[in-house]
């Protein structure tokens, strides 16, 4: 698809080298979903898939309008339980590689890209593939808002696409999608203030001292005191054949061969291991701990 010339530069989360801290963190969060993306491609269709960040700018809601061109591949989602919506555009590469693979074809078509509006049938399939990029980009976005995405909409035409505030500002992150030679776009058009509303607050005047490290370990500590966990004293003996375990009669000694003076190993919860020595305690047998873990 073509793209207008104002659409090509980041209007305020500054240049892809941009210093600044909140271009830096939108940037890695989303270069972080990239990656997961293509796994989560490559195991549901089961081909090599491979998803980059492209791109990531701060546009208008116009700007990204103007580069719209038919047929498309457009889905608008909201964000429930928030009031935002976000458009989801792939680029026909993309979406008809996407779709082959699904049927069971390589992915790699013959010949140029299709480019024509996508049939019932095929909008259907592709809602497959659109739930697993959603499920990879709520788990991304976990670190601003818990959302779930509902389909509003499936357009081939962007004229139908329900209008945007053309000076709403919208982050737009471009991705690139390789898989059997040949290279897709999936674009993500999300408000701006999706991202603002999640900026924590500044910390009160009043706000209570922050625990130093240390009173939080004893605070912990002291919240575990009434746990219970599970001992377990193992005296390892020899081996034994099936037929001889089948052998023995009541009243028989089996010889470990342990020497007495041989540390042994307790188990707590069946895995943090303490050793020490089995000890008399009055008419009982007693564990004497004579090493902790590390």
């Amino acid at each position: 698809m073509s793209k207008s010339k104002s659409a090509t530069n980041p209007v305020a989360l500054g240049r892809p080298d941009s210093s600044s801290p909140r271009y830096r963190m939108l940037h890695g969060i989303h270069e972080t979903f990239a990656r997961s993306l293509g796994t989560s491609l490559s195991t549901f269709l089961q081909a090599e898939i491979q998803a980059d960040l492209a791109r990531l700018a701060l546009v208008s809601a116009s700007e990204f309008q103007k580069t719209l061109r038919a047929p498309a591949c457009l889905v608008r989602m909201r964000l429930v339980p928030r009031e935002e919506c976000i458009v989801l555009q792939l680029s026909p590469p993309a979406v008809f590689g996407l779709l082959e693979m699904l049927l069971g074809g390589s992915g790699g078509g013959s010949g140029e890209p299709e480019n024509r509006a996508l049939t019932e049938i095929e909008w259907s399939l592709l809602e497959e593939v659109v739930s697993v990029l959603v499920r990879a980009l709520g788990e991304s976005w976990r670190v601003f808002h818990e959302v779930e995405f509902k389909v509003e909409s499936l357009e081939n035409d962007p004229a139908m696409l329900p209008a945007l505030d053309a000076a709403q500002p919208v982050v737009w992150i471009q991705l690139s999608v390789q898989f059997a030679g040949q290279t897709g776009e999936i674009g993500i058009v999300v408000p701006q203030e999706f991202f603002d509303s999640a900026a924590p607050a500044a910390p009160a005047k009043t706000a209570p001292q922050i625990a130093a490290p240390e009173e939080d370990v004893q605070r912990n500590l002291s919240l575990l005191e009434d746990a219970s966990v599970d001992l377990e004293v193992t005296l390892a003996g020899p081996t034994m054949e099936f037929r001889e375990l089948m052998a023995l009669k009541a009243g028989q000694v089996v010889r470990f061969n342990y020497p007495l003076r041989k540390p042994l190993q307790a188990l707590l919860n069946g895995s943090l291991v303490i050793t020490g020595h089995v000890v008399s305690a009055g008419r009982k047998r007693a564990f004497q701990v004579e090493q902790l873990p590390n």
